[in-house]
């Protein structure tokens, strides 16, 4: 458990990294939207918020491939320093989804901040009850760092060529997939199903994604070199 703490505590000092830099670059996006929307007369819809999704993408491959070798080399099991790693990217992705959630609420108290600019509350992603705009950011948080993890845990432990190898297959899987959707004409249906499906549902589909993905990056890991 010590060892544990001190991975988050290690990780935790890095405040520019987990804290700061990812609400700079989206507020940057929000304040520069807010000015152009103060200039117009018809509401703006902005996909600025994707920028926090993005960053906890990056994040997740730098992450890992700055701080492993350093814990491994202080002591730090793999073991330890995946479960401290993963619950320091648990707590950060909770922390940031609640501001998520309060801006969003913030924006509809405030009338679209007054001057029209929908950037934390949209539609469809905002739909439904008020605990849907806590749970939709919370897990597509966590999905970005966690596929960010397991990209960085795949190279550590396969190397460039491994690395090239799996996006070979996957890009001819998804080649193959391709072409049967299209012979087998289920373009329509997939469309049907996909129009369907509410912010939630595809949250819901994450959930599998994300257990998967982090239970991958852990096995990796455990056989990963320095």
């Amino acid at each position: 458990m010590n060892r544990i703490s001190s991975v988050i505590k290690m990780h935790s000092k890095d405040k520019w990294s987990w804290f700061i830099i990812p609400w700079l670059v989206m507020l940057s996006s929000f304040f520069i939207n807010f000015a152009i929307s103060a200039f117009v007369d018809t509401p703006i819809y902005t996909g600025g918020v994707s920028s926090i999704y993005i960053y906890m993408f990056v994040a997740g491959i730098i992450t890992l491939a700055q701080t492993f070798p350093f814990a491994l080399g202080i002591g730090v099991s793999r073991t330890d320093y995946y479960i401290g790693t993963s619950t320091m990217v648990l707590l950060t992705s909770i922390g940031s989804a609640l501001v998520l959630f309060l801006l969003s609420l913030t924006e509809v108290w405030t009338g679209s901040w007054g001057t029209g600019l929908h950037f934390f509350h949209l539609p469809y992603y905002s739909d439904g009850p008020l605990i849907n705009q806590f749970l939709v950011p919370l897990v597509i948080l966590l999905l970005m760092h966690f596929t960010g993890v397991l990209i960085s845990a795949l190279y550590r432990r396969t190397g460039k060529n491994g690395l090239f190898l799996i996006s070979g297959i996957l890009l001819i899987a998804f080649t193959v997939l391709g072409f049967l959707i299209t012979y087998l004409n289920w373009f329509d249906p997939i469309y049907k199903w996909i129009v369907r499906q509410t912010a939630v549902d595809y949250t819901l589909w994450m959930l599998p994604f994300i257990v998967v993905f982090a239970s991958a990056s852990y096995l990796l890991l455990r056989k990963a070199t320095v």
